[in-house]
């Protein structure tokens, strides 16, 4: 067992008050056979103090134990899932201190009841090992709920990114060039920038960039334009935030510390914040939600103008309108489509509302194919179009069962580094009051309805045209409903 100075605490005082109530001890009896303060053995138990040794001498022979079996680190069978708690990745990896939560406190939980709070670990170990959870998406899922308690707008990163169009004397009007970029990591940063399409190792292929170090940096000769702007800005995010760990690639490929995914992150909108500005899209947008009809032409205009791909576009409104507009219930989605086995896999999403979670829950179920950008990926597939065109689409989407009803929008395009996938995204927001009042649109007559769920195994719908499964877990929860109906109804009658 790896075990540092703090779990060294936790340990001493889980096994000190295990003894103690097991000899039917309280804190104040202990206390007297010690010659200790109550406080400080309070604190002892806590983990928050470790004793000198003489005085772990006086607690063992208090409570007829050795000392070595409190310094011990062996666990009796009923803390032994502590050990795994203790041992676990995700403990280790997950920043409790982005949710204002200790070590401590984890450890205070289970010092009060460590049989139970250790049970309550294993479980959750052991659902992670069932649906095939790493420590991967339990950092990524952190970042999804760090991003949600600020719905997804974060003014201080919106300030840098301000300043460094002032101090660079770029007018928020103005778009910033590739070359101008290039130059700007190359003169002020001393980093050198290779285009490679990676041909000599297929393997790194699909990756967007690489950076072996400070001052080199690859990017994919494969990518858009507008991504390797992309790609560009947010190399100079890393050096304007002061941001040194990251990782090496810009596509994961191994997911390290929660650090690494929090500066991708900032990075990332930096470089959104920079190429899209604030003041620019909040105004125009607001011009785009007076339209008493849904305008998808418009907003495609918008990308062009911003020179900006669908993905940043749409990801940068999902940062600005929850604060600027107060459509704080909001959720955005992207998706892959692998042509060769019609299989859609959700490559991000973020949800504010607690409304629905558009994806599937567990390993092998089907997506919706209902939803707008499954729809309109669906029907890319079956055209022959360029690499580089969009299409942009919109619909009322009612989910199932919780009479909700979501006005998305979604764009899809093929996928510039998959040859046999096409990419699409979701922007929904919540039909309420406070979307009825800032968007003309939301009743457009031409804009389609739908009914969704979250997957067809989970979907009651019987006349879905788009059924990729049965509705297997939907009929066993039928099934389970039904026999305890049955059950109450027989103890009722035999009472």
């Amino acid at each position: 067992m790896e075990i540092n100075s703090e779990s060294l605490r936790f340990i001493l005082g889980v096994k000190i008050k295990q003894f103690r109530l097991t000899a039917g001890f309280s804190l104040k009896q202990l206390s007297e056979k010690t010659g200790l303060s109550i406080s400080y053995l309070s604190e002892i138990e806590k983990g928050k103090k470790y004793p000198k040794p003489e005085k772990i001498v006086q607690i063992a022979y208090a409570l007829n134990q050795t000392f070595d079996d409190l310094v011990s680190l062996q666990l009796d069978d009923h803390l032994n899932p502590l050990s795994a708690l203790l041992n676990s990745p995700v403990l280790k990896d997950f920043p409790l201190q982005q949710f204002g939560i200790g070590l401590a406190d984890i450890f205070d939980l289970v010092n009060d009841s460590p049989s139970k709070a250790g049970a309550f670990v294993r479980t959750l170990l052991e659902i992670s090992r069932g649906y095939d959870m790493n420590v991967e998406h339990f950092l990524l899922a952190s970042l999804r709920s760090y991003q949600k308690m600020h719905l997804n707008y974060f003014e201080e990163l919106e300030a840098a990114a301000h300043d460094f169009r002032l101090q660079n004397r770029i007018a928020e009007s103005s778009g910033i060039g590739q070359s101008w970029l290039e130059a700007m990591l190359r003169d002020e940063f001393q980093c050198t920038i290779h285009y490679n399409d990676f041909s000599d190792s297929p393997e790194l292929q699909p990756l967007r960039s690489i950076s072996p170090s400070p001052t080199q940096l690859w990017i994919n000769s494969k990518l858009l334009p507008q991504q390797k702007k992309f790609i560009l800005a947010r190399e100079i995010g890393y050096r304007i935030l002061k941001l040194k760990v990251r990782a090496e690639t810009s596509s994961w490929i191994k997911v390290e510390t929660f650090e690494q995914v929090l500066n991708h992150f900032k990075v990332s909108y930096f470089a959104g914040a920079l190429l899209i500005p604030e003041k620019q899209i909040i105004n125009d947008l607001a011009l785009w939600l007076t339209h008493d009809t849904f305008q998808g032409d418009a907003l495609s205009r918008l990308m062009t103008r911003y020179d900006a791909t669908p993905e940043m576009f749409l990801h940068r409104m999902s940062q600005v309108m929850p604060t600027h507009f107060g459509l704080t219930k909001m959720h955005y989605m992207r998706l892959n489509h692998q042509l060769d086995n019609n299989e859609f896999h959700i490559s991000k999403e973020l949800n504010l509302t607690n409304v629905f979670t558009p994806r599937s829950i567990g390993p092998g179920e089907h997506h919706c194919r209902r939803w707008a950008a499954t729809a309109g990926l669906t029907h890319l597939a079956a055209q022959r179009q360029a690499p580089d065109q969009v299409q942009v689409s919109a619909q009322r989407s009612t989910f199932v069962g919780q009479n909700k009803t979501f006005f998305n929008i979604a764009v899809v395009r093929s996928k510039s580094l998959g040859k046999k996938t096409n990419t699409g995204m979701t922007l929904g927001f919540l039909i309420d009051d406070q979307f009825k009042q800032k968007s003309a649109f939301w009743n457009d007559p031409s804009v389609p309805n739908s009914d969704v769920n979250e997957t067809c195994e989970r979907c009651p719908l019987t006349d879905c045209e788009s059924r990729a499964s049965t509705p297997t877990l939907h009929d066993s929860l039928q099934r389970k409903n039904s026999r305890e109906r049955a059950l109450q109804d027989f103890i009722d009658s035999h009472k």
